[in-house]
């Protein structure tokens, strides 16, 4: 329709004409005709009455300004002004709040989809909110207008009552799912750690918390809850034993997903790429070898004589080894200890090169770097002839596919397992697929308590400070272990917690022990340990595992005393590893043994090189041996026996008045 000067009367104040249609307001002057349309103004026009005659007020982003009119019935065209307005604007504001209340309805409000709820409020805000709407208007406009008001001016407590009650809905909705996904209902922490899915998630889970059950259930519930396709979701795991028992898993419970190691991911990603499966140097399977082309190498280089200068030099600065060049024995202990120095140093150079941190590292050790750099290029060049590439290339190489669109990732969620020991390098290729996708899902379940890798790169500040690396995020907890009984937890977390760094975890154990989970045993002989066999064989009616732990693999017993141990016992199972294998594993009982002051915690330091290139040393003593430990202690299901030489550690001293005589 068309309002014309006559049903708004003569327009005041220069200007000549106004007139109203579907497509906006038109005013005139003597030299310029300006339509506002209807899209442009940020509100509908409002008729003031004025002391002399009323006024017409437009507004517009760029400048609000008012017209004098003259005009009959002004409720009248105040209406037709507002109806038009609104024929222009009401399909947006219905369509993006239908929008905004379907996501919300049925996804976790993620930090994600609040920062979308919100700029998409605050925009509409500026349309809707600063004006009266007319009642015969209201039945149409009254609950989308209301919705934007509210969550516009959502507070904290707010947004945090908005989740709780999303999650309260999925929890009762899929009540019967999370009681049967595992061998037992999932626990309330465990269930609402798969209802909240936000786009950057951390899970703390300690040691017998359940972790793998909540990872199952998470791809089970992302699933049945129509959040992503099988083909969607990738779970990482560390080593292969853990990756084939989460595919297991899945498959009993009826789900599908991929799963990998970090390993067989690069080797997928390069293949695909590159059209054929990449083929991984023999040095990488065996250390041995490794370290005889490292030595061969530098004899071979050594026939330049200014690198057989350099190498003397740092011989002599580095390793205090006086020699000459004449002298030089490449047999010397010293050669031996550079050689063991360059092949950790390899792929920790590889992995600072990919990470841009070279350039202060070579600044600073560029008397070693000088004669480490012509082995590096030696190792890359046989790696080549060999038509093959180590792990780092892999990761490295991986990464670079993914970041420059080469690989297309399918998956929108990633999981992974055991995320404290992820180091920098594994990192970027995570961010890196999760890059690829406008919203993307990261799920990182770990247990800063059980950080025990640093020697491989891992940095615990990428779990500790989990919001800093990935950004907004959710950290949640598991807070009941299934493992040992409340002592052997109570004790446990005094221990690792005394390093005030570490994330303080509220857990509650599931069992209540009729006898204490861990015992200090005097260690009176090499082979005390037996004794304690012994009494754990008398005690037990039914197959018992047994596991002997310590902190090097020349402290436990030879595979032949381990023979002859499980032939003595049958109805025991008895097994010995270190500290480091034994982390995800556990028995019935535990024997703790090479305690010895010296031995635990481990006095031996790395080389000031390879610290330089390892993620930064904690500052609280003995931070990762306290960690270690704390793994080894929570391995016993049943009981843990704790032999003290004549010269105990000082962990065993810190512990001893805590435990049950």
């Amino acid at each position: 329709m068309q309002f014309t000067v006559h049903t708004l009367s003569r327009v005041m104040d220069g200007i000549s004409a106004m007139s109203v249609s579907s497509k906006g307001i038109v005013i005139e002057t003597k030299s310029v005709k300006k339509l506002y349309t209807w899209q442009i103004q940020s509100q509908p026009p409002v008729i003031l009455n004025g002391k002399i005659t009323p006024k017409i007020q437009v507004f517009t982003p760029e400048s609000t300004f008012k017209v004098r009119i003259r005009e009959d019935d002004l409720d009248a065209a105040q209406f037709t002004l507002q109806k038009l307005w609104l024929s222009s604007h009401v399909n947006k504001l219905t369509q993006s709040i239908a929008k905004l209340e379907s996501l919300l309805e049925k996804r976790y409000l993620s930090h994600e989809l609040l920062a979308t709820a919100q700029r998409m409020t605050s925009e509409l805000a500026g349309y809707w909110l600063s004006w009266s709407l007319d009642k015969r208007f209201e039945p149409h406009l009254a609950q989308p207008r209301f919705t934007l008001e509210e969550v516009h001016t959502w507070q904290a407590s707010d947004i945090a009552e908005f989740r709780e009650a999303f999650i309260k809905k999925q929890l009762h909705d899929y009540e019967a799912y999370f009681d049967s996904v595992a061998s037992q209902p999932l626990t309330m922490a465990q269930r609402r750690a798969c209802v909240v899915v936000d786009e950057r998630q951390l899970l703390l889970a300690g040691a017998g918390t359940g972790k793998t059950s909540v990872m199952i259930a998470k791809v089970g519930y992302l699933q049945v809850a129509k959040l992503a396709t099988s083909e969607q979701v990738l779970m990482l795991a560390y080593g292969k034993e853990a990756a084939d028992e989460m595919h297991q898993r899945l498959r009993a419970a009826k789900f599908d997903a991929t799963c990998r190691t970090f390993h067989s991911l690069g080797t997928y990603i390069l293949s695909q790429v590159e059209g054929k499966s990449p083929i991984l140097s023999t040095l990488c399977h065996n250390d041995r070898k490794k370290r005889e082309f490292i030595h061969e190498t530098v004899v071979s280089l050594c026939q330049d004589l200014s690198f057989k200068q350099r190498l003397i030099s740092v011989l002599r600065s580095h390793f205090k080894h006086e020699c000459t060049e004449s002298e030089l024995d490449f047999s010397a202990g010293s050669v031996v200890r550079l050689t063991s120095l360059f092949g950790d140093l390899i792929g920790l150079y590889k992995q600072a090169s990919s990470l841009g941190n070279l350039q202060n590292l070579e600044a600073q050790y560029e008397h070693v770097l000088q004669v480490f750099r012509p082995v590096m290029t030696e190792y890359q060049l046989y790696l080549n002839n060999e038509q093959s590439i180590d792990y780092d290339d892999m990761i490295n190489r991986a990464t670079k596919y993914v970041r420059e669109g080469r690989f297309k990732s399918p998956w929108l969620h990633i999981l992974v397992d055991e995320f404290q020991d992820i180091s920098a390098v594994r990192a970027q290729l995570v961010k890196a697929l999760l890059a690829q996708h406008k919203r993307s899902y990261l799920f990182a379940v770990g247990d800063d308590w059980q950080s025990i890798y640093r020697f491989n790169g891992a940095d615990l500040t990428l779990t500790t400070h989990f919001a800093k690396h990935f950004g907004p995020s959710t950290v949640m907890q598991l807070d009941k272990t299934f493992r040992y009984g409340q002592d052997l937890l109570d004790l446990a977390s005094h221990f690792v917690c005394q390093n005030p760094a570490q994330i303080v975890k509220q857990v509650r154990a599931q069992m209540v022990p009729a006898e204490p989970s861990v015992l200090i045993v005097p260690e009176m002989s090499v082979n005390a340990y037996t004794m304690v066999i012994k009494r754990i064989a008398s005690a037990a009616s039914a197959p018992t595992s047994v596991m002997i732990l310590a902190r090097y693999h020349k402290q436990l017993p030879s595979n032949e005393a381990l023979m002859l141990l499980n032939e003595q016992y049958e109805q025991l199972d008895i097994i010995a590893m270190t500290f480091h294998a034994a982390k995800g594993k556990e028995a019935d009982f535990t024997i703790l043994t090479g305690l010895d002051k010296g031995a635990v915690p481990a006095t031996r330091q790395n080389d000031c090189i390879i610290d330089a290139f390892l993620p930064q040393l904690e500052a609280y003593p003995h931070a990762e041996e306290r960690r270690l430990f704390y793994v080894a202690l929570t391995r016993a299901k049943r009981q843990a026996f704790i032999m003290s030489p004549s010269s105990p550690s000082q962990f065993i001293n810190e512990l001893d008045p805590h435990v049950s005589p």
